[in-house]
């Protein structure tokens, strides 16, 4: 064989053997395609309902347009990943180019198969893309759950306990006579505008370290503090027993809607004890003629009142936070509304008020002003004479006007317009700050009838009870 030859030989046998081989990278230098990850992670997702859509990006850092000769799922048809590039769906989608310079999306869902587990399971699928000198993969990693699925049920008494958790759609109805009852640690997952709705009695049995939830069916981090997700909680009127021990309500459009309840002479008030309500879309708590006891509660983040006391009722609040820091859009309203009257076709219907109490609470938030009275008459006149409020050992948040305009309100050892520095209010931590003004100066009676707060602290073992659910443990104690 000639040297001519040989060389030749050489050349062809490189060129089929560099032909042949691939590459498994996940990025590569300036000449390959780079990902904007290498794990696509979806937080937990439940069975047959599916997730929101995740995507990431494939970029090309040169000049050339690069061919993208096959996308494949790893599962196939059996994956439980859905695949979308750059506007093609399919588990093997052909030919793909990134332009020059450019780069491309690619979206993923995630829908999971039932099966019998209570506890998350994990999903775990790969996505390669095959050029002609490499093999690119991304990881895709999901946790899923299987759920209770309620819809459109109207329940006879019975238990909801931890076991799974609940996936309400549409509505549920606790029916008249009838007793929902919440174990501790149990969740309840709404779905859009799904709600709750009690004509009976509404028991839920929380405990400090293991609270009830309702929250939204959307479990995605970016969806943790959005509003308006789900619809609301709604006591109907008339209904009675009520008790929400240690339970949290957010994410919904209204938080806790309570119509004419506790107002008959044979009925108690609803008792609200540990109780937070958070990212609402409208109000927090929303009361109508009806009579709440609360403590140790939290009313924060929402694009109305974090608590509206309306058409009259009889209403104490102790060691309660209402704040409000809502950023999702601007909010006219305070944090803390009160009123004796309603205005229908007809007209103003005006209801007694028999009492609105405030002891050892936090009324503040990002506006000037975080309390409006509103108290009427036939006439349409302002009454200051006829509200009976009144604000003992609390830090309240209101214009100079407005506080002169209501003096009579306002008791002994109340704080007016002091920053009561929260911990973090706008990532919704209200616990107070060491040098918060808000501390060691609640009223004693009330913390000794209250004495742990909402994470189960003790409130009498420094030299005084904080204001507000949060009680302050420094260190050293």
């Amino acid at each position: 064989m000639s040297f001519r030859s040989l060389i030749l030989l050489i050349f062809f046998s490189l060129a089929l053997i560099w032909g042949c081989e691939r590459e498994y990278v996940v990025s590569g230098d300036s000449t390959q395609l780079t990902f904007s990850t290498d794990t696509v992670s979806f937080d937990t997702v439940f069975t047959s309902v599916g997730s929101t859509t995740q995507n990431f990006r494939i970029y090309n850092p040169v000049q050339e347009d690069v061919v993208i000769e096959m996308v494949e799922l790893a599962g196939g048809e059996e994956s439980d990943f859905l695949l979308n590039v750059n506007g093609t769906p399919g588990n093997i989608i052909s030919d793909v180019t990134v332009p020059g310079n450019d780069s491309l999306f690619v979206f993923v869902e995630v829908n999971v198969n039932p099966t019998s587990e209570n506890t998350p399971f994990v999903i775990s699928d790969s996505v390669f893309f095959y050029t002609r000198d490499h093999i690119y993969t991304v990881h895709l990693l999901a946790y899923g759950q299987n759920v209770i699925p309620l819809r459109q049920e109207v329940l006879k008494t019975q238990k909801f306990n931890s076991d799974k958790p609940y996936l309400i759609y549409d509505w549920v109805v606790v029916d008249s006579a009838e007793t929902l009852t919440i174990d501790p640690g149990t969740r309840l997952y709404f779905h859009k505008d799904a709600s709750l709705i009690v004509f009976g009695t509404l028991k839920v049995n929380g405990e400090v370290k293991e609270p009830v939830l309702f929250t939204s069916d959307r479990l995605d981090e970016w969806y943790k503090d959005k509003p308006g997700q789900w619809g609301y909680i709604q006591l109907m009127p008339y209904s009675r027993d009520h008790e929400i021990n240690n339970a949290v309500i957010r994410n919904s459009t209204m938080g806790l809607v309570v119509d004419s309840v506790g107002i008959e002479k044979d009925h108690p008030p609803l008792y609200l004890n540990n109780v937070k309500i958070e990212h609402i879309a409208s109000q927090g708590l929303i009361a109508q003629n009806s009579a709440i006891v609360a403590s140790n509660s939290v009313f924060g983040d929402c694009g109305s009142a974090s608590v509206a006391l309306t058409v009259g009722g009889n209403y104490k609040f102790y060691h309660c936070t209402i704040a409000n820091f809502f950023s999702w859009n601007y909010r006219s309203v305070p944090a803390l509304v009160i009123s004796n009257y309603y205005s229908d076709s007809d007209g103003l219907k005006f209801y007694s008020l028999e009492s609105a109490d405030f002891y050892n609470c936090i009324v503040y938030g990002k506006n000037d002003n975080e309390i409006k009275l509103d108290f009427r008459n036939e006439d349409d006149e302002t009454l200051p004479g006829i509200a009976n409020v009144r604000f003992n050992h609390s830090l309240v948040k209101i214009r100079d006007d407005a506080r002169l305009a209501w003096a009579d309100v306002f008791g002994a050892g109340v704080i007016f317009n002091e920053d009561p520095l929260f911990l973090e209010s706008y990532q919704y931590n209200y616990q107070l700050d060491s040098l918060s003004v808000a501390r060691d100066v609640g009223g004693v009676d009330v913390a000794r009838n209250f004495p742990e707060d909402i994470l189960g602290n003790s409130r009498l073992k420094d030299k005084g009870a904080d204001l507000g659910a949060y009680e302050r443990i420094d260190k050293q104690q």
